[in-house]
């Protein structure tokens, strides 16, 4: 089971691990990644950006805030080829230069190869570093940032962030562009959507991309949380209780999906449901 990364570095003391599997880089074998044939040194680099990693060339590693679990990277396919993993080949060490202090390991990628990290954290180079001192990755998107030593990291954006509305129904939730959320009475399970085919299409459910999260606005009480989907998102709930839209709501303040069929209800936000 892994856990949540903290906002700072929980271990100030170097470890290494041994690797165990033959890695390939396949699409991402003509951006810069570590050697196969020499494992990957990490030095120190100080400037105005602060302290932070960089490869026995000099060039720079970046962390990606997407990458909330320890040693599980966020990034895959096209961002992994815009962002090359720091990787290591079967036996290689990653080994700490002069000032690296913090704990240095390595976690497997989806593809099985081996990535460095770094107090959990993957490690990256970014395509468009193109010689060492370079930090055109830094602050990308908001979610890019070079790996700092002492292992700090702006916090994760939130993916969503849901707000509220007033009117004779209640007080409840609202999504993206300020449309109703809905919950659905036959999700009775915490975190376990019963909605799927037609019934998504019509309803919509509220995700995230896996390793985003969503936040509660102003006045949003309750537990703002998400549940694994079939599809390898997250399903955003309030509650414990999934969250969908309604397809015939065009505009911010439609409620046209209350009281349909019986069991789909604004959702509100001291969490009652059903008609007022």
């Amino acid at each position: 089971m892994t856990r949540p990364l903290m906002g700072s570095r929980t271990f100030r003391r170097t470890v290494t691990a041994a690797m165990t599997a033959v890695l390939a880089l396949s699409t991402v074998a003509a951006l810069p990644v570590a050697a196969q044939d020499e494992p990957p040194v990490l030095n120190a680099q100080s400037d105005d950006l602060g302290t932070y990693l960089v490869d026995g060339a000099g060039m720079t590693l970046y962390t990606f805030t997407r990458d909330v679990f320890v040693g599980q990277s966020a990034c895959s396919g096209g961002c992994a080829e815009a962002w090359p993993p720091l990787l290591v080949g079967e036996g290689q060490v990653a080994t700490a230069g002069e000032g690296v202090d913090g704990q240095i390991a390595s976690a497997p990628r989806a593809d099985g190869a081996l990535q460095v990290t770094y107090d959990g954290r993957p490690l990256y180079y970014w395509q468009d570093d193109a010689a060492p001192g370079d930090t055109t990755g830094q602050g990308v998107g908001n979610v890019w940032f070079v790996a700092t030593v002492d292992g700090s990291l702006p916090a994760n954006p939130a993916a969503i962030t849901l707000a509220t509305a007033t009117s004779d129904l209640g007080t409840f939730l609202t999504g993206r562009d300020g449309l109703t959320l809905y919950s659905f009475t036959p999700d009775t399970v915490p975190g376990v959507s019963v909605c799927s085919g037609d019934c998504e299409t019509a309803w919509p459910p509220v995700t995230v991309n896996a390793g985003n999260w969503p936040a509660a606005g102003d006045g949003v009480t309750g537990v703002v949380g998400v549940a694994p989907r079939a599809d390898g998102k997250w399903h955003v709930t309030h509650d414990g209780r999934p969250l969908y839209y309604w397809q015939n709501d065009a505009a911010p303040g439609d409620t046209t999906g209350q009281g349909v069929n019986d069991v789909w209800w604004v959702a509100l936000v001291d969490g009652t449901l059903g008609a007022p």
